[in-house]
């Protein structure tokens, strides 16, 4: 909408002299911003199409891979109560094993009775003090989708709280810095509406046709300064005074002076909405635990949500498979030496 009125008055641009450095990057700017603007509102689509899916279709796929670590968690319980002979190296594998799930599961459970329950669980299983929860090792495993959730989501919080307070610092400090300018920006808001009024008024027009385009453009004026946006008052202006260098100084090139205060709010302006664009990438990453660090679009996020629910849908039935073979007792104590070979193997290679 801010570009609007610019392009409806490129038909009228004439020829201008050479642009100042400060009116190129005064154009700069006007570009810059309306891209990060569009990139903000592409995020915010993206974002809300990716958690109407994911309610849908994901989170119900969460719950049943859960179950299934609960039904996996109560037939080794009941292994380890006497179920099933095992020698000591791999009781305690399997006693470890137990702890570990139960943590996990822990960590994403909110009812207080259940909680207790698995607490309970794990302390009759935990023969040694509690050790500080490793990051999980795969991150492609399904099984990070339930290890350290809580703590992740804490700490991105945590990080997220940081980072406002670090913003709002920043915003104070710059305020104080410049309150001068912001008195000088009110003042020049007001200003370039005064004279794109006095210029565009469509009462001083005879010319129907151009009474007509003056109206509509004082439409554009009059929404531009009832939101308090100076970027698009600007562009009106200046759109105005390459569509006619005949104007006078009301309506005519901004001087040097005046460009490079405006260019200052412009620089914030665009600051503001990259900030924007980085605190809402970062939000959704954390709150999916995504790597924060990694490249996403937000086109690529329909993409990301299909590989993330076919990773669970898989998960899903290597647990249904496995829990139906490990009602054969033969085959769960070759499981849970197996499992002990691979921690084994793990802590090897840490």
């Amino acid at each position: 909408m801010s570009t609007a009125p610019s392009r409806r008055l490129q038909a009228l641009a004439v020829d201008a002299p050479p642009s100042s450095p400060e009116q190129q990057a005064f154009d700069t700017l006007h570009r810059r911003i309306d891209a990060q603007r569009a990139l903000l509102a592409d995020w915010q689509a993206a974002i809300d199409a990716y958690e109407q899916r994911y309610a849908r279709e994901v989170l119900p796929l969460l719950a049943q891979y859960r179950g299934l670590h609960i039904e996996l968690l109560d037939r080794l319980d009941h292994a380890a109560s006497g179920g099933l002979r095992l020698g000591r190296t791999d009781a305690r594998a399997l006693h470890e094993l137990i702890v570990d799930i139960a943590d996990s599961l822990l960590l994403g459970e909110d009812d207080a009775e259940r909680r207790a329950a698995l607490h309970g669980l794990r302390e009759r299983y935990a023969d040694a003090p509690e050790l500080p929860e490793a990051p999980p090792t795969a991150a492609d495993d399904p099984d990070a989708l339930l290890r350290h959730l809580e703590a992740q989501r804490e700490a991105a919080e945590a990080a997220r709280a940081a980072q406002r307070a670090a913003h709002r610092r920043e915003a104070a400090a710059r305020k104080k810095q410049r309150a001068p300018e912001a008195v000088e920006a009110s003042q020049s808001l007001r200003a370039v509406y005064r004279q794109l009024v006095s210029a565009l008024h469509p009462d001083r027009e005879s010319d129907p046709e151009e009474r007509q385009r003056k109206t509509v453009l004082m439409q554009h004026v009059n929404e531009a300064y009832a939101a308090q946006r100076l970027t698009d008052l600007l562009q009106l202006q200046q759109s105005i005074a390459e569509a006619d260098t005949r104007r006078d100084a009301q309506a005519g090139v901004l001087p040097a002076d005046r460009l490079a205060a405006y260019n200052r709010l412009l620089a914030d302006q665009l600051a503001a909405v990259q900030r924007q664009v980085r605190e809402l990438e970062a939000d959704f990453k954390a709150r999916h635990r995504l790597n924060p660090h990694g490249r996403l679009k937000p086109g690529t996020l329909g993409e990301h949500l299909r590989v993330e629910q076919a990773k669970l849908t898989n998960g899903i039935r290597e647990m249904q498979r496995e829990a139906r073979l490990l009602d054969d007792p033969a085959y769960l104590k070759q499981w849970v030496k197996a499992q002990r070979r691979m921690a084994r193997q793990h802590g090897d290679d840490d």
